[in-house]
């Protein structure tokens, strides 16, 4: 089976990715777990986030509420593994388009600000670029 450079450069590129997470989610810790179900309308959730949708993504991509009734992802190290795993064309997009460095915990910001923004690349990668942003969403609430 021959495989494309692209599809090699896009493994590396997963696996960088996963080694950086490693390294920087791993050593920061998550300040607003999961308490309680993420149930839009009841008790003290706020937001209408589709959780469906993200567990059809990925069930890594399962969600929760903090205490507060925010969002959060249940298990948001591997969220966001999943995410650099299946959304490597629309992190690439993001990245290339606004000229940005590699996702990371220090800058995760900037993809969750200009995936909406993206206007090249193929209709799935822009597609996972405004994923990407619907994601960081979330997942800046167990930090913050």
């Amino acid at each position: 089976m021959k495989v494309s450079r692209l599809e090699m450069k896009r493994k590396l590129c997963t696996i960088v990715c996963c080694m950086i997470v490693c390294l920087t989610v791993s050593c920061s810790s998550v300040k607003h777990p999961y308490t309680q179900e993420y149930r839009t309308g009841q008790g003290n959730i706020k937001g209408n986030v589709d959780t469906d949708d993200f567990l059809r993504r990925d069930e890594r991509f399962e969600i929760g509420a903090d205490k507060d009734g925010n969002a959060v992802f249940k298990d948001p190290v591997n969220a966001y593994t999943a995410l650099l795993e299946n959304y490597a064309e629309g992190l690439e997009l993001i990245q290339s388009e606004m000229k940005l460095e590699p996702v990371s915990r220090k800058n995760y910001q900037d993809y969750k600000t200009y995936g909406w923004q993206v206007t090249s690349g193929t209709e799935e990668a822009r597609e996972q670029a405004q994923f990407i942003s619907r994601f960081f969403d979330i997942y800046e609430n167990s930090f913050h």
